[in-house]
């Protein structure tokens, strides 16, 4: 629908206004208007009374961002809108503002106010209880927040109520509010379809196709406290992680989710740019020992609001209240929730609001990369709460990322990683983050290839939906040689995390070890164009180089890596292949410094070996690498930089050694 068909759809509904609901529409907005979140903003009143008045006149060409700008902000009536942006950042606000008042204001509003994104025609929500036409007894308990469809005639009943078209009308059910430990209870606003000016998005129609992939955007943070922003970011991630058990529906992952906090884009932009049929957008209030999420879900194929509820709980029930809110959406959809995973997300658990406060302050921070930090905050929250499976898990993803970038020696944090993992599954079994962080430590600490194998396995089956899950397995599987599986996982990993550079690079990686390094380079492209200043995104683009026969190319981006020992490593194993014998020996002396300082270095000095051709002092430094339980050896069997060395008998002997089988089939010729 054009933005002039849609505008005059929207005049014909508000036409359709009787003089009942028009007064109720002003009282209404006179209450917001003198609420606290308007309180203060002159401005943001006369934006919300100027669109409001609009309306109810049936003035819905005065509705356009031009005219609001030259009626309000007194611009030239053909002023340029795309470098003025006045009417589009106070719209935003008001947009807030509305949002903080309905989240707040106590009970359920005879009308609702909301200014739709990428529109200035606000829409009119009714409750059943503001008509005549709906004034039945409602039942004591349970309580029924079913809403109807509001006739035209207010003040007669209407002898049939239409029925809503069955994907919406799974969300009309009557909800019990559960009052007990303290819990504020469920607090439902309902499924509301407000009479005709929602109407048009059901009519006589056919039920709309069911949805199968969503998107959970970044709940907005309306405490007004930017400290407060971690907190909203952590509920986003719950809810993520609880839809994500749901098998039958794809669900987008928090970094690509996150990609898109703070943007201006319409919905249908961007769920044209993940690939979704629907999103679920709202808003996170924490006050004092009190937490209330409001969500609605948005059919991005028609840009029309299919559900929205609220819930209001104590901190200590927050986890619960993010499965119902999950179950809710779920359901909502018309997707089928099996008992196993109804179990998962109805499960009770109870949360220590101190430590879960200090979990999502780690959280926070190893998204960000920062994981000693992140390591203080889940120790602290783990002494706060030591049940807590989550920070355990979390802690453990910490350990094992510090082993895999050479910050810790290997066999602590991969010893550390395994024992949180542990801990976290003993206390959860059904967390997919503690049998991943289990398969990781197991395969890097052990080289048990069987039990990670498992654990990988039980985690895609608990969280279908976790690229974490996904990703690792894509390197498992190219590790001991399945890499057509391997590729196939990476791109699963891709189809959940599509506007992520992190997907991307290990995609490109997968691709990397299959000799495949055109389409890895492509990936990187990608990778380098969402975020360029990844120093691993360096680490791939200096492997893809060498492999290609241009070692000049290749050294410049291992040199912006640093003093990393693993980008040293291939940084000599490029100096020595390009035949620069001094820089190839001079990176050697520098990893020997890293041996000596952080006892990690040995597998990338037998890499620069390798490259210079010297064979005896490869496999001396394979042997130390193996002793010293090195994570570069559970590449044996990929790592292009070792092909020199694959027919000799020591090589053979190694790689039985770490659990890894010599198969030339697997590895093509080195492409140059």
């Amino acid at each position: 629908m054009t933005t002039s068909s849609a505008r005059a759809l929207s005049a014909r509904k508000l036409e359709q206004l009787s003089s009942k609901r028009i007064d109720l529409v002003r009282l209404h907005l006179e209450e917001v208007l003198a609420s606290s979140a308007f309180a203060g903003s002159e401005r943001a009143q006369d934006f919300l009374r100027l669109v409001v008045e609009h309306a109810l006149q049936g003035d819905v060409d005065a509705l356009r961002e031009r005219m609001i700008g030259a009626e309000m902000f007194g611009r030239p009536v053909g002023y340029d809108t795309a470098n003025d942006s006045v009417v589009r950042v106070k719209a935003s606000e008001v947009r807030k503002k509305l949002a903080q008042y309905y989240f707040t204001c106590k009970g359920n509003p005879s009308v609702r106010i909301e200014l739709p994104r990428g529109s200035y025609v606000p829409t009119f929500t009714f409750a059943p209880a503001a008509f005549k036409s709906v004034a039945q007894p409602a039942p004591a308990s349970p309580v029924s927040t079913e809403q109807t469809t509001a006739t035209d005639d207010d003040s007669a009943a209407p002898p049939n109520v239409p029925v809503a078209p069955r994907s919406a009308a799974k969300g009309f059910r009557r909800w019990v509010l559960p009052v007990a430990g303290g819990a504020l209870g469920l607090v439902a606003l309902g499924s509301v379809i407000g009479y005709q000016l929602l109407k048009g998005r059901h009519g006589d129609s056919e039920p709309p196709a069911e949805i199968r992939s969503i998107v959970v955007l970044p709940l907005e943070n309306l405490s007004g406290d930017p400290r407060q922003d971690y907190f909203a970011d952590g509920m986003t991630e719950e809810l993520i992680a609880d839809l994500g058990q749901v098998s039958a529906l794809r669900v987008i992952s928090r970094t690509s989710a996150m990609s898109y906090k703070g943007t201006k884009k319409n919905l249908p932009d961007i769920a044209r740019e993940l690939g979704v049929e629907a999103v679920v957008e709202g808003a996170v209030l924490r006050d004092g020992s009190q937490v209330r999420i409001t969500a609605q879900l948005i059919d991005a194929r028609t840009d029309h609001r299919v559900w929205s509820r609220t819930y209001a709980r104590d901190t200590t029930s927050v986890l619960a209240m993010q499965g119902e809110l999950a179950q809710a959406i779920a359901d909502e959809v018309s997707i089928n929730v099996t008992p196993q995973e109804q179990a998962r997300l109805s499960r009770s658990r109870p949360v220590n609001p101190a430590a879960q406060d200090l979990y999502l302050q780690g959280k926070l921070r190893t998204n960000s990369g920062n994981f000693v930090d992140a390591i203080q905050f889940l120790q602290r929250a783990i002494e706060a709460d030591p049940n807590s499976a989550q920070a355990h898990a979390a802690l453990a993803d910490c350990y094992g990322w510090m082993g895999e970038s050479g910050l810790l020696p290997y066999t602590k944090a991969f010893s550390k990683q395994k024992s949180e993992a542990f801990r976290a599954i003993e206390l959860d079994d059904s967390l997919a983050e503690g049998h991943i962080e289990l398969a990781n430590a197991t395969m890097d600490l052990d080289w048990d290839w069987e039990t990670a194998d498992v654990e990988f396995r039980r985690a895609k089956e608990l969280n279908p939906n976790s690229v974490l899950a996904h990703e690792k397995y894509a390197i498992y599987l190219g590790r001991i040689g399945r890499l057509s599986e391997a590729v196939a996982e990476a791109n699963r990993g891709l189809e959940l995390d599509p506007v992520s550079a992190r997907s991307f690079r290990i995609a490109g990686f997968i691709y990397y070890f299959s000799r495949q390094y055109d389409q890895a380079l492509a990936l990187m492209g990608k990778a380098q164009a969402l975020d360029v200043n990844v120093p691993e995104n360096h680490f791939l683009l200096g492997d893809i180089y060498a492999e290609r026969g241009k070692y000049a190319e290749a050294v410049a981006e291992f040199q912006k890596n640093g003093d990393n020992a693993h980008a040293l490593g291939h940084l000599g194993n490029a100096y020595a292949r390009a035949g620069q014998i001094d820089a190839a020996h001079k990176t050697i002396s520098r990893l020997e410094e890293h041996v000596r300082r952080d006892g990690v270095g040995e597998y990338e000095i037998a890499l620069v070996y390798a490259g210079l051709g010297d064979k005896s002092n490869a496999f001396k430094w394979l042997q130390s690498a193996y002793l010293a339980h090195s994570e570069g050896l559970t590449n044996l069997r990929i790592d292009p930089c070792l092909d020199v060395l694959r027919k000799d008998p020591r090589f053979a002997n190694l790689m039985q050694r770490v659990g890894v089988t010599q198969d030339r089939t697997a590895l093509t010729q080195r492409s140059r």
